[in-house]
């Protein structure tokens, strides 16, 4: 099974995040390909240092799980191959344009996008889908 994942299911995972990590840890064991907008990578630095600030996480625990997220083979999609049409679903949709990017990836490559993010789920239920209904 190939999907698009979100930032947040990496995220959840990472930081065993309640009530989230047991569906994303089953997500992350039967998943074969991911990809997402590289924006990805930038998403996930911000969260762990987030993390870190608010000592959720202590600093070298933060760079582990850097390097566990680098494991996760995520395919990561230059942003600007999805600049113009994720700009125009965000104008339709009203969703800021760092979340329709993870849209616009799915719908071109004909993918589910595994979320938790609640507006997503709820404008694009063809697309978006809580990681355990990618399955």
């Amino acid at each position: 099974m190939k999907a698009v994942v979100d930032t947040n299911v990496v995220a959840y995972y990472l930081l065993d995040t309640q009530p989230h990590v047991e569906e994303c840890q089953r997500f992350w064991k039967r998943i074969a390909e991911v990809a997402a907008p590289a924006s990805w990578q930038a998403e996930i630095l911000s969260v762990l240092w987030m993390a870190v600030r608010t000592k959720v996480i202590t600093s070298d625990e933060s760079l582990t799980k850097l390097q566990a997220a680098a494991r996760l083979g995520i395919q990561a999609i230059p942003v600007r191959q999805l600049w113009r049409g994720a700009l125009i679903r965000s104008i339709r949709s009203g969703i800021s344009p760092y979340d329709i990017l993870f849209v616009e990836l799915a719908i071109r490559r004909r993918m589910k996008l595994a979320t938790f993010d609640a507006q997503l789920l709820r404008t694009f239920p063809d697309v978006a889908k809580r990681p355990s209904a990618i399955f």
